[in-house]
C-alpha cells in the first residue's frame, strides 16, 4: 500500500519580476501568465525568504547592460538568492548587451526590441534544462550517501550497530523529525523501539501498537506504507477519534513504515515521520528511504544467518548452562568486538564486574543447591534488567560481568544502583527478605588510558572490583580510583 505522489516538475513554476515596471515590454505579465507561469513582483529583494518560497527564475528589467545591472547581479548573487537564475531585460536596443549582461552573470539576456513568445520559450528552456541538471546532482548526491551509509552498514558488528547506524544516517540525511526501528513480534499487540534517530539513548521502549495504523498495515501487508498527511487519510480514522476525544494535538504531518523481512518473517518496521512545519516527503526521498532498508535487511539477514550458524556449532557452550547467562568465552568474543567498535567509530562502553557478597555464608546456610537456586534467580533478573544492545555473563563462581555499550562511568554507576533496586524489590525463593543478595561492583570504561588491549580491560575491572569490596558504603570501584 505504498502511496507515491506524483507532480510534474515544471508545474507552474514561480517568476519573481524586478526591476523598474516602466522598463518591462507591454504584456509582459500576461505572455507569462499564459505561458504556464505563476508571477511574482516585488520592490525589494526579500533578504530570507520563507523556506521553498524562493523563486524559479528571476526576470530583471534594467536600462542597459551598464552599471545598475552590475549592482542588480551582485546583489542577486548574495545568501540563498545565488541559486536562482537571473533573466536580464535591456530595455534599450544593444546588440552586445546581451553578451555583456552574461559575462557580468546573468544566465539569460535579452534586448530590445523583445519578442514574447521568444521571451517565455527561452525562459522555460532555461527551467527544463536548470530542472534536469538539478535531478542529475541530486541523483549524484543520493547515490554517494547510500553508498557511504551502505558501506558503514555492512562493516558493523553487531545487528543492533547496523539498525542503529541505519537509523541514524538516514534520519540525518532526510532531515526527519522522526527515524526509528521497531521489532514487531508476529502476532504481538506491543512493539519494541530498539532504535530512535532524535533520542539515540532510547532504546528498548515497548509501545502499544495500535497507536501506530501505519506500523500494523506495513507488517500486515508486508509492504510500504506512506500516508503524506495522517490528517485525512482513512488508516488513521480510529487515531484522529481518538485524539479528538482526549484532546490531543498531533504535529505529525506524513509518515512512512518500511517493513523488514528477514528469512521470510517481518521483523521489524522501519518508521519515519514529518512534522507539519516541515517539507512534506518527496517521492524521491520515499524510493531512497526504501531502497536503503532493503540493503540493510540483506546485511541484516546474512547476519542472522551466520549467527544462527556460529550457535548450533557453538551449542550451549555459549550460554552458562545454570543462570542462562553468557560464558567467558562469549564474554571474551563480546568483549574483543566492542573494543574494536569503540575504537572505529570513537564510542565510548563500560566493563562491569558483579560479585555477589556473602556467598559462601549462603552456601552454608542453603546447601550448594540453595546457592545455586540464588545465583539463577540473579542471573534471570540481571537480563530482564539489560537494555537490547547490553551483555550480561557469568565471570566466576559468584561474579557476573556486564557489557555495557555507547555507556560512560556515571551510566555504569547508575545500572549497578538500578540492579541493586531490582534486587531488593525482587522475591528470592529461599531467602528472607532482608537476607537478599548484596552486591560489590568494579567498573571500567573505554576510553582509558592503560586499556591498549582487551586484556587490559579485565585487569582493570578485577582491581576496580576489589576496591569496591574495600569500600563499607557505596562498594563500587572504578578503574579511574585503582591507583588511589
Amino acid at each position: 500500500m505504498a502511496e507515491h505522489a506524483a507532480g510534474g516538475a515544471l508545474a507552474h513554476p514561480r517568476i519573481l519580476l524586478l526591476g523598474d515596471p516602466t522598463l518591462r515590454p507591454d504584456g509582459l505579465e500576461r505572455a507569462l501568465v499564459r505561458g504556464g507561469f505563476q508571477v511574482l513582483e516585488s520592490d525589494h529583494l526579500p533578504e530570507d525568504p520563507p523556506a521553498g518560497m524562493l523563486p524559479d527564475l528571476a526576470l530583471l528589467t534594467v536600462p542597459d547592460a551598464g552599471a545598475s545591472l552590475a549592482a542588480e547581479l551582485e546583489h542577486l548573487r548574495l545568501g540563498v538568492w545565488r541559486e536562482v537564475p537571473v533573466f536580464a531585460v535591456l530595455a534599450s536596443e544593444q546588440p552586445a548587451g546581451p553578451q555583456t549582461a552574461l559575462r557580468l552573470g546573468a544566465a539569460e539576456a535579452m534586448s530590445a526590441p523583445v519578442k514574447l513568445g521568444e521571451l517565455c520559450a527561452r525562459v522555460e528552456a532555461r527551467l527544463r534544462g536548470r530542472t534536469s541538471l538539478e535531478s542529475h546532482r541530486r541523483e549524484r548526491r543520493v547515490s554517494g550517501l547510500m553508498f557511504d551509509i551502505f558501506t558503514e552498514v555492512s562493516t558493523a558488528i553487531h545487528p543492533d550497530e547496523i539498525v542503529q547506524t541505519l537509523v541514524r544516517r538516514v534520519g540525518s540525511a532526510l532531515e526527519l523529525a522522526h527515524c526509528s526501528f521497531l521489532l514487531t513480534p508476529p502476532g504481538e499487540p506491543t512493539g519494541r523501539v530498539v532504535a530512535v534517530h532524535e533520542s539515540p539513548t532510547l532504546r528498548d521502549l515497548t509501545v502499544d501498537l495500535s497507536r501506530y495504523p501505519e506500523v500494523q498495515e506495513a507488517v500486515r501487508t508486508e509492504k510500504p506504507v506512506f500516508v503524506p498527511d495522517i490528517h485525512t487519510h482513512p488508516l488513521f480514522a480510529d487515531a484522529r477519534a481518538h485524539w479528538a476525544e482526549h484532546g490531543v494535538r498531533v504535529q505529525i504531518q506524513s509518515v512512512l513504515a518500511i517493513p523488514v523481512a528477514l528469512q521470510g518473517h517481518i521483523a521489524g518496521v522501519f518508521l519515519l515521520r514529518t512534522r507539519r512545519s516541515d517539507p512534506p516527503l518527496a517521492p524521491e526521498q520515499v524510493t531512497f528511504a526504501e531502497t536503503i532498508t532493503s540493503a540493510a535487511a540483506r546485511v541484516l539477514e546474512t547476519e542472522e544467518r551466520r549467527s544462527t550458524m556460529y550457535r548450533r556449532l557453538a551449542g550451549v557452550s555459549a550460554h552458562d548452562p545454570l543462570t542462562g547467562c553468557g560464558t567467558l568465552d562469549a564474554l571474551d568474543r563480546r568483549i574483543r568486538e566492542e573494543f574494536e567498535r569503540a575504537r572505529r567509530y570513537a564510542l565510548s562502553f563500560s566493563l562491569i564486574l558483579l560479585d555477589v557478597d556473602q556467598l559462601r555464608s549462603l552456601n552454608e546456610r542453603l546447601g550448594m543447591e540453595g546457592g545455586d537456586r540464588v545465583l539463577a534467580e540473579l542471573g534471570r533478573l540481571l537480563q530482564t534488567q539489560l537494555r537490547a544492545p547490553d551483555f550480561v555473563s557469568r565471570y566466576g563462581g559468584d561474579e557476573f560481568a556486564l557489557v555495557l555499550p555507547e555507556t560512560d562511568m556515571e551510566g555504569a554507576r547508575q545500572s549497578v544502583w538500578r540492579v541493586r533496586e531490582q534486587i531488593l524489590a525482587s522475591p528470592f525463593a529461599d531467602l528472607a527478605p532482608e537476607d537478599r543478595p548484596r552486591i560489590s561492583a568494579g567498573i571500567v570504561t573505554v576510553p582509558h588510558p592503560s586499556a591498549v588491549q582487551t586484556e587490559d580491560l579485565f585487569a582493570l575491572v578485577e582491581a576496580a572490583l576489589l576496591r569496591g569490596k574495600a569500600q563499607t558504603d557505596e562498594r563500587i570501584g572504578t578503574a579511574d580510583s585503582v591507583a588511589a
